[in-house]
């Protein structure tokens, strides 16, 4: 008997099996690859959203020269919000920079429109340190879609702050 030409039921099926490994290989390189351009993008975006709400926070800091504490200096509340007044001409009064509602808020003056500098926050922590001309307003917080345990912080020492903010 002669041999037909053609593949055999077993050629087939091991052809299906191999091609079906290597389907599943090039699906699990490609998913790998689509998930870490995915984070590397989501963390570039989350590192420049806190960049930009960082040098507002500096910007708002570098500026303070009192507030409405003990002697007219600035007030740290509860470690989430600072009330303070600043030496800016174009928007003077009193201003607050708080945390609550995972968001950091700036409020120009008392019963003001709150302005969002940034949101989707995780923690946030407000201090100060040092006494008079050496006193520094720290801002650190965690975002949370940024890699886990990544914190975002700016120290910033004011221009004219005189009085020793105080911790309410």
């Amino acid at each position: 008997m002669q041999r037909s030409p053609g593949f055999t039921l077993i050629e087939l099926i091991a052809c299906i099996v191999i091609l079906g490994f290597l389907g599943i290989g090039v699906a699990t390189v490609i998913s790998l690859g689509a998930k870490g351009f995915f984070a590397a993008r989501n963390a570039d975006n989350t590192g420049t959203i806190a960049q930009i709400a960082l040098e507002r926070i500096a910007l708002e800091l570098r500026d303070v020269n009192g507030g409405i504490g003990a002697g007219g200096a600035a007030q740290v509340l509860g470690g989430t919000s600072i009330v303070y007044t600043t030496a800016q001409t174009a928007l003077p009064g009193t201003r607050t920079l708080a945390y609550a509602n995972n968001a950091i808020t700036l409020t120009p003056t008392a019963g003001g429109t709150a302005y969002t500098l940034i949101s989707g926050l995780s923690s946030c922590t407000m201090s100060f340190s040092g006494t008079g001309r050496g006193s520094t307003f720290s801002v650190t917080f965690t975002m949370q879609n940024a890699p886990a345990g990544e914190r975002f912080t700016i120290t910033v020492k004011p221009r004219g702050n005189t009085l020793t903010p105080v911790t309410s």
